[in-house]
């Protein structure tokens, strides 16, 4: 990871961490006496990996609370999953690396969203989909926000248009994927995870 990208990482997190009004970094979400794992006393060890921990973890209690219960064991699943590829992946990261592994995270989880276009307008298979779940709705939320916030941060009109094709190519292998019926509200949620990822990881190479 070069130094730009690096310090870019670090002014993105910080900026998800701190609030308007606060000056404070936030414990992490476990109780740091107990922590037994190299990955937990990582983040014991690192104020801004703490507070990242916090926000995440806030996040995903907000999502999971704003859920059908028929949703909320889909997403507690997908946590425990997340946890697991974080304890693996903390074994090695680097800390620029572990922070954007976070900052990802909570860029799928936070803020709430609905729909980034018009449920009641929805026309195909793949949008009914979306509009029927309120994690897709979020999902689709979410994906939009972070596109637009990386348009922003690109410079070309040139490479501005060729993303905008790309979020077209993705939108319409997103209709293929979700139209099929074996995708069902964990397919989809997995493939608009990958999407805001990828979205962040661009935004993170622009800088």
């Amino acid at each position: 990871m070069n130094s730009n990208k690096a310090i870019f990482a670090v002014l993105i997190t910080a900026m998800l961490i701190f609030s308007a009004t606060s000056n404070t970094l936030t414990a992490a979400s476990f109780d740091c006496k107990k922590a037994s794992t190299k990955s937990e006393r990582m983040i014991c060890n690192d104020s801004e990996l703490g507070a990242a921990d916090a926000k995440m973890a806030k996040a995903y209690k907000r999502l999971r609370k704003a859920l059908p219960r028929s949703e909320r064991n889909l997403l507690k699943v997908d946590q425990r999953d997340w946890l697991e590829e974080r304890n693996v992946k903390f074994q090695s990261c680097e800390e620029p690396d572990c922070h954007i592994f976070y900052l990802i995270r909570i860029s799928q989880l936070n803020p709430l969203e609905q729909a980034g276009f018009n449920c009641q307008r929805a026309s195909t298979r793949s949008e009914n989909k979306v509009c029927k779940s309120r994690l897709l709705r979020h999902a689709d939320g979410r994906m939009v926000a972070v596109y637009k916030k990386m348009l922003m941060s690109i410079d070309s009109a040139d490479y501005v248009n060729d993303k905008r094709q790309e979020q077209r190519n993705w939108l319409k292998s997103r209709d293929r994927q979700l139209q099929k019926r074996s995708c069902g509200t964990s397919c989809a949620w997995q493939f608009y995870k990958k999407r805001i990822e990828r979205l962040m990881d661009e935004m993170l190479y622009l800088h």
